[in-house]
């Protein structure tokens, strides 16, 4: 059975101490991996290790806690990075949780990474907390032609709201927790063509891993629990979800 982590980030510091023996688990396990960027430097890095296993993509973005730096030098190396091989921009988005950059300057660096998105023909990484409204907002107005909502958390009718957008749902290790209900009900609902599997390794790891590190082999448990709550064999959802990455990203691992 084959996977597609579809966000992780395997340059985080998290994971120095053995990152070259994930990478051989991961190959042998046939898991494949979308590095994700959040700023300049771990964009670069999700380059490099994109370059050296050729089932490792790289995204590169700027995520929302950063987005005060997001300045016209950072949207001129960033667009630069993305035409070294980038897969796909992000993650970018609004996190008005933490609220590390002012909500203003979060939505102007979104919208800037949505157009260069549009203008590279990339899809997009999107990262939402806490900002729902402001989100859909931003979406509505710019369009983004294809893309994936990470760590999606929200009920049916915010899962309906981005089909509606044509874009994807990014499920993970929350779907196993025991409070969220409403997501599990959510994933039932929408068509199997717009959910993707990720882990956002090293964080949110799946039952019951809580409290311990993220990897993307993890990703595994996702399929598991996603493959029971729509009545479908295991295999078969990993497949789907395996097109499903390999569509949006236009990409081919190789293991």
């Amino acid at each position: 059975m084959r996977l597609v982590d579809t966000h992780a980030h395997l340059d985080f510091p998290q994971f120095d101490r053995d990152r070259d023996q994930v990478l051989a688990a991961l190959r042998a396990e046939r898991v494949a991996v979308l590095n994700v960027g959040v700023d300049l430097r771990s964009s670069a890095t999700s380059l490099d290790l994109a370059r050296r296993h050729p089932f490792v993509f790289a995204a590169c973005g700027i995520h929302p806690h950063d987005a005060r730096t997001f300045t016209p030098d950072a949207e001129r190396e960033l667009s630069a990075l993305l035409r070294q091989g980038a897969v796909a921009v992000g993650e970018c988005g609004l996190d008005f949780y933490r609220d590390l950059s002012p909500r203003d300057v979060q939505i102007r660096a979104f919208q800037a990474q949505l157009r260069l998105a549009k203008r590279l023909d990339l899809p997009v990484v999107l990262h939402e907390r806490a900002a729902w409204d402001a989100f859909l907002a931003v979406l509505r107005e710019e369009r983004p032609l294809r893309g994936v909502v990470h760590a999606f958390s929200g009920d049916t009718a915010r899962a309906q709201e981005i089909v509606e957008l044509g874009l994807h749902l990014g499920i993970g290790g929350p779907l196993t927790y025991p409070k969220n209900e409403a997501l599990r009900q959510a994933v039932k609902a929408i068509p199997i063509e717009r959910v993707l599997l990720e882990t956002d390794a090293p964080y949110l790891p799946p039952v019951p891993f809580r409290g311990k590190r993220n990897e993307p082999q993890m990703v595994r448990l996702v399929a598991e629990r996603l493959a029971a709550l729509r009545g479908m064999p295991e295999a078969e959802l990993a497949e789907a979800a395996w097109a499903n990455a390999c569509r949006l990203l236009s990409v081919e691992p190789r293991f």
